[in-house]
């Protein structure tokens, strides 16, 4: 009995041996044991590096809209870099491969910066949805010769700002304008009937009032001598300038009269806006009155611009994704855009934000984005570079009497050709 009993348990322990033996060597069909999962690897960290000119107040909001990009993006960082001359600082460094991976400026450096090679292409994301969602002004602005070089942020353009507290119904028409100049004038008492920077870009909605222009991007010629320029011109020297405003080109003089309530009127863009209210002037805004002759209607046209991210060609391909990523949330998110609109003034170029009601119910944003229905797209050429100047000689020789007006537009005509090699 004691022998069977012995038997039985070292039968039991050989069976539980061999059964042991079959689990550790895995042969004979047993299951493969499951092999422990291996670490997810680390996404590694991104740097996109940012180069811009963007004032102090700017400069916050982006910081601050930056920070909260970081916050949902851990593995992308974003240096933000102020550079005091941007355009010369570009020029050198993207060409010897120590560039910034993204540049904020307005479009009109599109042309130039692509010709020079300085720009990378972003073609494979830039869908006809993302393109849609924007309105035509914006679009046209990030393309050049068929590339799309970077994402619109906001457009800028000037219009018609008026104190409230001197006028009561602003004028809508520019013989009501003239009117209004007239019964504000009075330099023996240092007030003046309207304030506006005397320079090419602010005088552009007055050469493209009666159709005439400075520079046409589709044909590549410049129209100071055309008929319409030289009109449009005319009409606000001689309605306006030479009458009823102070005899000076500068800015900040400009812009002082009207802070300083010396004029109830101020042509200016949203830039201006802050100084404006940091000033205490209770303004409004509204369109650059039309023009009624012979029973037809002409707008003054300022030019606009598109402020742009730009991606430049030092911006390394295994980075593409992640300045993607970036860009899309800075243009595409509403909550980012509506942002920059209520703190800063910009004029949003989504078309979802166009009715919205945060937006429609700020007068300066809706103010500027109802003028910039009527504004013309600065020229993306590089050609154009060499029309800014002569223009720029023009004016001055008008202002101070030297040349007519004709005269004037018609020799920079001649000096832009001379430039452009088509005399």
């Amino acid at each position: 009995m004691k022998l069977k009993i012995v038997r039985t348990i070292a039968l039991s322990a050989l069976i539980i041996l061999v059964a042991l033996l079959g689990c550790v060597g895995g042969g004979g069909g047993g299951a493969a044991p499951t092999p422990s999962p291996s670490p997810s690897p680390t996404p590694s960290k991104v740097t996109i590096v940012i180069w811009h000119a963007v004032q102090e107040s700017e400069r916050q909001v982006f910081e601050n809209l930056i920070s909260q990009f970081e916050a949902t993006h851990p593995n992308i960082d974003i240096v933000f870099e102020q550079k005091a001359d941007l355009e010369t600082t570009l020029k050198a460094a993207i060409p010897a491969g120590q560039g910034p991976d993204l540049f904020i400026w307005a479009h009109d450096w599109i042309g130039k910066f692509a010709e020079g090679n300085m720009l990378k292409p972003i073609d494979k994301y830039i869908t006809e949805d993302i393109l849609n969602k924007f309105v035509d002004i914006a679009r046209n602005a990030i393309e050049y010769k068929g590339h799309y070089y970077g994402m619109p942020i906001s457009g800028e353009t000037v219009t018609l700002i008026y104190n409230k507290d001197l006028i009561s119904n602003p004028p809508k028409t520019f013989d009501e304008l003239v009117q209004m100049a007239k019964q504000f004038y009075n330099p023996n008492s240092d007030m003046y009937g309207l304030a506006s920077p005397i320079d090419p870009y602010f005088l552009s909605a007055w050469a493209h009032a009666f159709g005439g222009y400075y520079f046409n991007d589709t044909t590549k010629t410049s129209g100071l001598d055309q008929p319409e320029t030289i009109k449009g011109y005319e009409l606000f020297f001689n309605e306006l300038f030479f009458k009823y405003m102070a005899q000076t080109r500068d800015y900040n003089s400009q812009m002082a009269l009207f802070l300083e309530g010396k004029s109830p009127l101020l042509i200016n863009g949203p830039w201006s806006i802050k100084q404006i209210r940091d000033s205490g002037i209770n303004f409004g805004l509204t369109l650059i009155p039309k023009i009624v002759e012979n029973g037809k209607e002409y707008y003054p046209r300022p030019y606009a611009g598109v402020k742009m991210f730009y991606v430049t060609a030092n911006a390394p391909d295994d980075k593409m994704d992640a300045i993607w990523e970036f860009l899309s949330w800075m243009t595409l998110n509403e909550s980012t855009i509506k942002t920059l609109a209520l703190q800063l003034g910009y004029i949003p170029v989504l078309k979802s934000l166009i009715d919205d009601p945060d937006i429609k119910s700020d007068p300066v944003i809706y103010g500027f984005m109802n003028q910039l229905r009527y504004a013309i797209l600065m020229p993306k050429s590089p050609e154009m570079g060499s029309v800014w100047g002569p223009i720029d000689t023009a004016i001055t020789k008008i202002v101070s009497g030297e040349m007519s007006i004709e005269d004037a537009l018609k020799e920079a005509q001649q000096k832009i050709l001379q430039e452009l090699g088509s005399s």
